[in-house]
């Protein structure tokens, strides 16, 4: 088979496939309960020329870079601290496992109790989703350090910050950056659950800012334009390929040693 006919032939099928599925729903006459491949695209040109799509993509894609932060800022230290003191692994480690147990989307409504319904509940789910990745990799990462290395610093007079910097930090970045992927996963799931799970409150909320999960909710209930909802399903999909493969290739550029 040549290069064209290779490249070439999936593109044929799915092209086959969607004049199919077009033909398909509207000899069944079931457009509006069954999407349409011309409606799905006639949305897309409508939502991104009225800039609603960008503007709802953007506002999901800001709490989940702030969610992901904050649960950076707080896992990976946690994670190092539980994975170089054992007493602390021991303490922690059950109320830890705990929490993991519980579902991210079942935080929903003691965090609108707690933080209201203008992004911050949102932002608390995304946060909580994304901790526990890093926590358990950075813990993981640290105990599998060889203790040789900690005896050599030692030796040389390295005090525990210095250990930290030196011995600690190095060796757990590849598995730091695995969870880092994981994380960034479960928090770009997260946003879309918990938009969806609080849309129509947040929809009353003056100065909300709706993601992508809210307009989901609003194009269900208030539209019932299942060709956006397509759209939309399109688009989560696509933004959480992108998310994970820019994460892969700064992976690759920066630790170039952990690809094979």
């Amino acid at each position: 088979m040549s290069p064209a006919m290779r490249i070439g032939l999936p593109f044929a099928v799915v092209a086959i496939v969607l004049v199919a599925w077009e033909i398909a729903v509207r000899a069944s006459h079931t457009q509006g309960l069954v999407p349409l491949p011309s409606g799905v695209v006639h949305s897309a040109l409508a939502l991104t020329e009225d800039g609603t799509l960008f503007s709802a993509l953007g506002s999901s894609l800001e709490r989940v870079v702030i969610g992901f932060a904050i649960a950076a800022a707080i896992g990976i230290p946690i994670g190092l601290a539980i994975g170089t003191v054992p007493v602390l692994d021991r303490t922690l480690r059950p109320v830890l496992d705990g929490l993991r147990g519980v579902a991210p989307i079942a935080w929903i409504p003691m965090a609108i109790l707690w933080l209201g319904v203008r992004g911050d509940a949102a932002l608390f789910v995304v946060a909580y989703a994304a901790v526990f990745p890093f926590i358990l990799n950075t813990s993981e990462a640290a105990r599998r350090i060889p203790r040789s290395l900690f005896h050599a610093a030692e030796s040389l007079g390295a005090g525990r910050l210095l250990l930290i910097r030196s011995v600690v930090l190095p060796g757990a970045l590849p598995f730091v950056f695995t969870g880092a992927r994981i994380a960034m996963a479960f928090a770009w799931g997260s946003i879309i659950a918990a938009e969806l799970a609080i849309g129509i409150k947040v929809q009353t909320a003056r100065r909300a800012v709706a993601g992508i999960g809210q307009l989901m909710v609003d194009t269900l209930y208030v539209r019932r334009d299942v060709d956006a909802l397509v759209l939309y399903m399109i688009v989560i999909g696509i933004v959480s390929f992108l998310i994970d493969s820019g994460l892969r290739r700064a992976q690759a550029r920066l630790m170039p040693w952990t690809q094979r």
